[in-house]
């Protein structure tokens, strides 16, 4: 009798100790949850405007490109600013981006659903931007490795490692004086001159790529807009 009743408190210790390590896990994993979720809040917050900022400029920019913009390509000066400023704003988005993904690794692994609208979209305008399937649809066609390359050597470090995009006036001079930085930004050079090309010979085809961007674009903005209003 008395090894079944030592038996019967062996297995109900038993089964308390299980049963408080696991609600311990279940308590420690909801709170590391809950952390992470802060911090990823946290991070959206704090670089959600100028990559909104950088989205609406970049799609303003090729709605210039696919419809009025180039009917100024002739003018020397202007054509200059074509081939420089939308350099700059292709790598002022994909700057961003890198930033915002390098501080926050983790977010692809959110169940929060705003941030995995996010992610979806992010990667949606990525795959864009690497798109080589459709035939003459090839302006503006970067590969991934190349948008990041983008990213990196727009993205400046200042004090306590806070991380920037660099500034137009910064961007013109370096793409005007460094070969090698300058080599990351030739495919939307090249892209510039295969629209003006499609333009001359009447065909959308080569529009179709950019046409698509935009509307990521415009859908990444309402995204991070309704994410300001309801936080």
């Amino acid at each position: 009798m008395v090894d079944v009743v030592s038996i019967i408190i062996a297995v109900v210790s038993l089964l308390g100790s299980l049963l408080a390590a696991g609600f311990t896990g279940w308590i420690s994993y909801y709170l590391d949850q809950a952390k992470q979720r802060k911090a990823t809040k946290a991070l959206i917050h704090k670089y959600r405007d100028p990559l909104t900022l950088a989205a609406y400029d970049l799609q303003s920019r090729i709605w210039g490109l696919v419809n009025t913009l180039l009917d100024y390509y002739e003018d020397e000066e202007k054509q200059e600013n074509i081939y420089v400023y939308t350099a700059f704003l292709i790598g002022q988005y994909l700057s961003w981006t890198y930033i915002l993904r390098r501080q926050a690794q983790f977010m692809q692994f959110s169940t929060e659903k705003t941030n995995q609208k996010l992610n979806k979209i992010l990667d949606a305008i990525t795959e864009q931007f690497s798109w080589d399937r459709h035939a003459g649809e090839d302006p503006f066609m970067l590969w991934r490795g190349q948008q990041m390359a983008i990213g990196e050597v727009m993205t400046i470090e200042e004090e306590k490692e806070q991380l920037y995009c660099m500034g137009f006036a910064a961007f013109s001079k370096k793409y005007h004086t460094d070969a090698d930085f300058k080599k990351w930004f030739l495919p939307i050079e090249r892209g510039v001159n295969m629209l003006v090309d499609a333009r001359r010979r009447q065909d959308p085809i080569a529009t179709f790529r950019l046409r698509r961007l935009q509307h990521l674009l415009i859908d990444l903005v309402l995204l991070l807009e309704f994410h300001r209003a309801t936080n």
